[in-house]
Parts: C-alpha cells; structure tokens; sequence
C-alpha cells in the first residue's frame, strides 16, 4: 500500500501520531498531483486537497479522517500590500491546490465584492510588493504567518465550519475502510505539544506558533467537519465555477 502525503508540516504531524508509520510506504508530493496519482494507482491512498473531487469525482473519500482547521491556524496565510487602495489581483504561492485557486477568488467577491485576477508566481514574494496568498511551509520557515491572514480563518467565518483542507482518499474503497478502521483511534489522543524534534529546521516563534494552536488541527473528523466539506463543494456552484453539485463518495 502507497501512502501518498501533501509535503507540509501539517501531513508530517498526521503521519507522526501514526505508531507503526514505518511500515508504510509513504510518499511526500505536491499536493496538486496527488489526485491524479490515486487514480493511476489501485493501492494507494493519500490526502487530496478537498476540491480536487470537483475533478476527480471517482475517488472514494473517508468520512474519518482528513485535515481540518477550527481556528487561526493554517496552511495558508493571506499577505495584502497596503499600498494598494484596491484588490484587483492576488498571487498563489508555494504548495499551491485546487482550495486556493478557486476559494481565494471567492473570498474576496464575498468579503470585498471585487472580482480578482488570480496569477501563479514563479519565484518568491518576499520582496514583491504584491497581494499574496502563500501556501505551505514558507509560511513556518520564514515566519511570514505572523504577518498574514490566516486563510483557514477566512474561510470558517464564510461558511460557519471548519475548513477541511485535505480529505483522506482512494480508489479503492476496502484500502481506505481499513486504513480508517487501523488508525482512526491513533489520532483520538491529541496531539504533541512540542514540535522542536519533528521540526528542527522551523525557528522558535513558528514553534511557539504550533505549540500554541496545535488544539485547532484536526485529524479525526466529526460532523461539523463533514458539513465544512459539503459548504466548500457548494461555493463553487453558487459561484458559477462549476455547471453541477457532485455526490461525494463518502466512506
């Protein structure tokens, strides 16, 4: 069995809380591909970002465990140049899925009624003076949440929910109950409260970060999770994006 993981942090944890995490076969990828890589693989499974189902709408999806934000913390942090007076454009940087191209222009026709030019950058923003919403571990590495707006954040208050960034998912709908069944209660304990031996690399203040909101990252869902995914599988229709609501695989 192939386990195939998004390369950040957050998957990291997901992995660590797992006791015999040795004897899978796990994969760290761009969370972009992993979709396409369940599909061209009948044993494998992995965390997909939650609106890849828009495409591939044939992967079985666990209605146990995926990533979940309840709070501030996040994978994505929003960073707007306050010399802009308005919002016409916002780039994608880093770990960047389907959630960020589609949900950052939904955001912001909710929140400021602007429609928004989304672009990719191809090299760092650090010293852009561009409205940027960075994706991934940059954000910890560089401590550059603390001057950003957590994207998770904006999203819960839209749709009164907690955003479920990665669902666990397959092609094959006995790997994934039995991997849920297997491991489910190995992320009912809660999670470490020091990252340092894990993270190494991270400086202090992104530790500090984690160690203080670690409580708003969930593995195992419950129902109010579910109904975050159902309210983000929504905006996009709502919103013109795409033609038909879909019938999420839920196992």
């Amino acid at each position: 069995m192939k386990l195939f993981l998004p390369d950040n942090i957050f998957s990291k944890i997901f992995l660590s809380e797992i006791d015999d995490a040795e004897k899978l076969q796990t994969e760290f990828s761009p969370s972009a591909l992993i979709s396409k890589r369940l599909v061209d693989n009948d044993t494998s499974l992995g965390l997909i970002p939650t609106l890849d189902i828009l495409t591939y709408k044939d992967l079985y999806i666990s209605r146990e465990l995926g990533i979940s934000f309840n709070a501030l913390l996040s994978n994505s942090y929003i960073h707007f140049n306050e010399k802009n007076k308005s919002i016409n454009e916002i780039f994608l940087w880093g770990d960047v899925t389907t959630n960020e191209v589609i949900l950052s222009k939904i955001l912001l026709k909710e929140f400021y009624n602007v429609d928004v030019k989304t672009s990719l950058l191809s090299k760092s923003p650090l010293e852009l003076n561009k409205n940027v919403l960075i994706v991934g571990d940059e954000n910890f590495k560089h401590e550059l949440f603390r001057n950003g707006l957590s994207f998770a954040e904006e999203i819960i208050e839209l749709v009164s929910a907690p955003y479920v960034n990665f669902l666990l998912a397959s092609k094959n709908e006995k790997l994934l109950k039995d991997f849920a069944s297997n491991y489910k209660s190995k992320f009912e304990k809660g999670h470490a409260d020091d990252f340092s031996s894990l993270f190494p690399q991270l400086p202090k203040t992104s530790l500090d970060f984690l160690k203080l909101n670690i409580q708003h990252l969930i593995f195992d869902f419950e129902e109010q999770d579910l109904e975050g995914v159902k309210f983000l599988l929504q905006l996009p229709f709502f919103h013109g994006i795409v033609k038909n609501m879909i019938d999420v695989k839920f196992i």
